[in-house]
């Protein structure tokens, strides 16, 4: 016995004295009032091969089978009632195994001479089982406290005794469930494995870790976990509801399958390193990453060494030991061989991870594959040696455009004005003409070496941004352009404290040419209107230097940025055709845009931004 087992004298506390007796004519009914009053909830039938019993089960069962009432208790199958003698010590003992084993609820007590003494309740034989002799007392506060489901029964499956924990769970109350079959609430799936563990309990064998389902009030089922003792004819039970667990475990799984698919999607894997042990452990894309085959397990460190190529090998090991040495993070980068293609590359980020002394005790961190942007740096690499051979043909097709193309149009320059010089008093009104228009175009020419010149310039200089005033550039221009031709009546409007983030020469290239054009294609108006200003844009704001001069057809907007794209005659507005081509390269190299709007001897409006 768990708990002692009882002496004589304890018995002799639980004995109930004079039991209702009835013989064998008298009937059901007379049986039924006899339980009703008596304190055992038994009446004791005198047989002539000893004593019955009829207890309130008896009566249950009898009403069940629709048993009339007022026949004699000689029509019914009464059983022997197991006796004890008073006065034998060893009859304690077999008192429990009637009890405990052969599952009996009453026990008749008689002397020496046979006649009955009392009798005893399997419940009054429990109650000596606890040291304070009240079971159901002492186990209250247990039975009431906690949150698994408590419960005993018989080996019949009948709950006995319930703890409130069951009501949390089923949503039955436990005055319900007692008394009540365990297998009327359990799944039809579940009742055969229930059986056996039901019978393998009949044969005093524990059962632990069994799980099945059983119905809620609201219909539902739950999941519970049960680990159960048999004692005798009774079932000691504690039950764990696994419903929130699964649920909890299907909530993880779910993120966990987020988690991986987001970290393949990514490209990015996770991973831990235990300092003393050496044990790692990876996500399932850190395997896909490096090459692994995930059924060969975690590697060991030297396998992982072993995964790099030979030349990052070395330089791994030493940043993951100074990272374990200083406790401080690192980013590295390293190929890594496979076996079926050429090397991929990933980048490795740890964070140690340390305990109460600052001693690192683990490192975790992310593995990502950086071969596309490896690709790309690499393709990149390659255009910017590209671009570089191409500025440096650029600079010596600049340096063969200023000596080489110069040097003939200097001599062509010089000899034409020797010519003139030393042979002018020869020469009529056309050929002074032809000696003009030489002349003239030798300067055209070279106007247009000088800004091929700085247009080649503007694409390679570099970039050297700081705040710039474009409102005091366009009020330094505007008053060049009137000092050079004071009689014009042009006026400008300039808005005040225009500031940008930029290169201060070439934002100064940019506004020279949008003002000089504007300044020129103004000129054949009798009076003209300037106007550099800003307005809102989507993300940035918007600058603009507006006109009231010549203007342009819209059509031919997208030829006004090209190099020599000219939409006006040279005899009516000169130029070289390379300006707006200018400022168009600038602003790009700022990140910016210019584009610009405009109608024929209604003006034109070039706007353009900063980022």
């Amino acid at each position: 016995m768990p708990f002692g087992v009882p002496t004589l004298a304890d018995l002799e506390t639980i004995i109930i004295p004079s039991p209702p007796q009835l013989t064998l004519e008298d009937s059901l009914q007379e049986a039924i009032a006899a339980i009703s009053g008596a304190d055992s909830c038994c009446v004791v039938i005198s047989q002539p091969e000893g004593f019955g019993l009829l207890n309130a089960e008896d009566l249950v069962r009898l009403f069940a089978q629709g048993q009339d009432t007022r026949q004699p208790l000689a029509t019914l199958d009464i059983s022997p009632a197991p006796t004890l003698n008073l006065s034998d010590w060893q009859d304690i003992d077999q008192i429990g195994q009637c009890f405990l084993t052969e599952g009996v609820r009453h026990v008749l007590i008689v002397d020496d001479q046979g006649n009955l003494e009392g009798v005893i309740s399997q419940d009054k034989w429990l109650s000596l089982l606890t040291p304070h002799r009240d079971i159901k007392k002492n186990l209250e506060p247990f039975f009431t406290l906690t949150l698994n489901l408590l419960c005993i029964a018989d080996v019949q499956g009948r709950f006995i005794r319930l703890n409130p924990a069951w009501e949390t769970t089923l949503g039955y109350q436990v005055k319900d469930l007692e008394g009540q079959i365990l297998l009327d609430f359990i799944h039809p799936e579940d009742r055969a494995a229930t059986l056996a563990a039901i019978e393998q309990l009949k044969g005093q064998e524990k059962v632990e870790g069994f799980v099945n389902r059983y119905r809620r009030a609201d219909g539902r089922y739950v999941q519970l976990e049960w680990y159960t003792q048999p004692y005798g004819s009774f079932l000691y039970a504690v039950a764990r509801n696994l419903t929130q667990q699964q649920e909890m475990e299907e909530t993880l799984k779910k993120r966990e399958a987020h988690l991986n698919a987001a970290q393949r999607i990514a490209h990015l894997g996770s991973w831990e390193f235990e300092v003393a042990t050496g044990k790692i452990t990876w996500s399932e894309q850190v395997f896909r990453l490096l090459g692994r085959d995930i059924a060969l397990g975690m590697p060991s460190y030297e396998e992982l060494l072993q995964i790099y190529h030979p030349e990052d090998q070395i330089y791994h090991d030493r940043v993951v030991a100074e990272a374990i040495a200083t406790g401080k993070p690192y980013d590295l980068e390293c190929r890594v061989c496979h076996e079926d293609g050429p090397y991929t590359y990933i980048q490795a980020r740890g964070e140690p991870i340390m305990d109460a002394q600052g001693q690192v005790t683990a490192l975790v961190g992310t593995v990502l594959d950086i071969t596309e942007r490896k690709t790309h740096e690499t393709d990149l690499l390659r255009i910017s040696q590209q671009l570089a051979a191409s500025n440096e043909e650029l600079e010596a097709f600049a340096y063969s455009v200023s000596h080489d193309l110069r040097a003939p149009l200097r001599a062509i320059d010089g000899f034409s004005q020797a010519l003139l010089e030393d042979y002018g008093e020869l020469f009529d009104d056309i050929a002074q003409d032809y000696f003009d228009r030489i002349r003239y175009n030798i300067s055209r020419m070279s106007h247009l070496i000088d800004d091929l010149l700085s247009l080649s310039r503007v694409s390679r200089s570099e970039l050297k941004p700081q705040q710039v005033n474009l409102s005091a550039l366009a009020s330094a221009l505007s008053q060049d352009l009137q000092i050079q031709d004071p009689q014009r009546p042009v006026e400008f409007i300039i808005a005040p404290d225009l500031k940008v983030t930029a290169d201060p020469t070439l934002m100064a290239i940019v506004l020279t040419n949008l003002l000089e054009n504007a300044w020129k294609f103004t000129s054949h108006h009798p009076s003209a209107r300037i106007e550099l200003g800003v307005m809102p844009g989507k993300t940035t704001p918007v600058y603009f230097v507006r006109d009231d001069g010549a203007g342009f057809d819209m059509q031919y907007a997208k030829m006004l940025f090209g190099v020599f794209q000219r939409l006006h005659n040279t005899a009516e507005f000169p130029g070289t055709g390379i300006g707006l081509a200018t400022v168009q390269r600038i602003i790009r190299r700022h990140g910016g845009k210019i584009w610009a709007e405009g109608a024929i001897e209604q003006g034109a409006t070039f706007y353009f931004t900063i980022p």
